[in-house]
C-alpha cells in the first residue's frame, strides 16, 4: 500500500538530481513513490535516472513520464497527480521541485501533521534558500489586496518562523496536498490550471482550496533547501510573461466583482507599475503579457463561476494583506 506520491516536474534539471534523489532515498518515511515528469527537450535527466537508479525504476519506486515538449509546470503536476490517483491507496500528494534537497525526516513531519489535522487540505514545509541557507525562500503564500502574490518570509532569517500556524496556502515548489482536497476543488478536469502554464498556479489552487473551506498549515519541522532559479531566471522573458499574465488571471478568476471594484485603484496602480518597471528594464515582453491576459479574460471569468465556494468571501478576504514588494 503506497500512501504518498512525490510529483516532480523537470526541465533540464539534471545537475540537481543527485541531491534531490539522495535526500529522498534517505527519508525516515519510506512509503512513497516518485512520479518524475520530464518536460526537457532532451533525455539527459532520464538517462541519469536510468543509469543511477535502475533498480528503483524497475521496481516502480520511480515512474518516469516523458513529454514530447515542455507542457509547463501546471500540466506536468497534473499528469503526476492523475498517475498517482490510479492507486486507490494514495492519500497524499507531495509536490517537490527538482532543484530541492530535503531533510531526512521531511516526509515524516509533513505526513504526521496531515494525519493530526484531517481538515487541512495542504501543508507547507520550511523552505530555505539553498544558495544562501541563512535566508528563507518560503514558509507559505501571502496574497495582497492589489493582486500581488508573495512567498511568506522570503529573504528573512532561516532561524525565524518556528511555530506551527495556519496560513493562506502553500508554495507548490515543496508542499503536501491531501487527495480528498485536490479532488474536491478539481476544475474542468484539472487540479492546477493548465492555462497558467507556470507561475501563480499555486496561488490559484490555494485560493480555490480556501474557497472550498480547506485550511492550510505551516510545518516548521519539515525542512527543504530550494536552489531557486535553477530552471528560469526571475528576470527572463519567460518569467516576465507568465508571471504578470497570470497575476491578472488569478485576480479575475478568484475574486468577486465587488472586491475588484473596491480595490480597483490598487489593482490599476499595480498593473501600471508592472508595465513601467519592466519597460524600464528592457522587458517589452510585459506588453504581450498584458495584452494576452485581458484578451482571454472571458474564459477566465467563466472559470470563476465554476469555483466551489463553501465559505463567505469575508472569511477569505480576512486572510489577505496589503504589500507591494518583498
Amino acid at each position: 500500500m503506497v500512501e504518498t506520491y512525490i510529483i516532480t516536474p523537470n526541465y533540464n534539471g539534471e545537475k540537481f538530481l543527485e541531491k534531490y534523489f539522495d535526500s529522498l532515498f534517505n527519508q525516515t518515511y519510506s512509503n512513497f513513490r516518485i512520479i518524475f515528469v520530464d518536460n526537457s527537450p532532451n533525455n539527459n535527466s532520464i538517462d541519469y535516472i536510468n543509469q543511477n537508479y535502475y533498480n528503483e525504476v524497475k521496481s516502480d519506486k520511480i515512474k518516469i513520464i516523458k513529454n514530447p515538449e515542455n507542457y509547463g509546470f501546471a500540466k506536468a503536476n497534473n499528469q503526476g497527480i492523475n498517475e498517482s490517483f490510479k492507486d486507490s491507496k494514495c492519500k497524499f500528494i507531495v509536490c517537490l521541485n527538482n532543484d530541492t534537497e530535503i531533510k531526512e525526516d521531511f516526509l515524516e513531519k509533513l505526513i504526521s501533521m496531515a494525519e493530526k489535522r484531517p481538515k487541512t487540505g495542504s501543508i507547507q514545509p520550511k523552505m530555505i534558500w539553498g544558495q544562501n541557507p541563512d535566508l528563507l525562500d518560503s514558509v507559505g503564500l501571502e496574497y495582497s489586496k492589489n493582486g500581488l502574490g508573495f512567498n511568506r518570509g522570503a529573504y528573512k532569517s532561516s532561524d525565524e518562523y518556528n511555530e506551527e500556524e495556519e496560513i493562506l496556502g502553500c508554495c507548490a515548489g515543496a508542499c503536501l496536498y491531501r487527495r480528498e482536497a485536490l479532488e474536491d476543488v478539481k476544475l474542468e478536469g484539472e487540479y492546477f490550471d493548465e492555462d497558467f502554464f507556470a507561475y501563480y498556479e499555486d496561488f490559484d489552487l490555494a485560493l480555490r482550496l480556501r474557497w472550498a473551506s480547506w485550511s492550510a498549515w505551516y510545518c516548521p519541522d519539515a525542512v527543504v533547501w530550494h536552489y531557486k532559479g535553477g530552471t528560469n531566471e526571475p528576470t527572463s522573458d519567460f518569467t516576465v510573461y507568465y508571471n504578470w499574465r497570470n497575476y491578472t488571471w488569478t485576480l479575475w478568476k478568484n475574486m468577486p466583482l465587488s472586491f475588484l471594484i473596491k480595490n480597483s485603484y490598487l489593482i490599476i496602480i499595480c498593473e501600471i507599475l508592472q508595465i513601467t518597471l519592466n519597460i524600464s528594464r528592457g522587458k517589452s515582453t510585459i506588453i504581450k503579457s498584458k495584452i494576452d491576459a485581458y484578451k482571454n479574460l472571458r474564459k477566465i471569468i467563466k472559470k470563476n463561476k465554476s469555483i466551489k465556494k463553501k465559505i463567505s468571501f469575508e472569511n477569505l478576504e480576512k486572510c489577505f494583506i496589503l504589500k507591494w514588494k518583498v
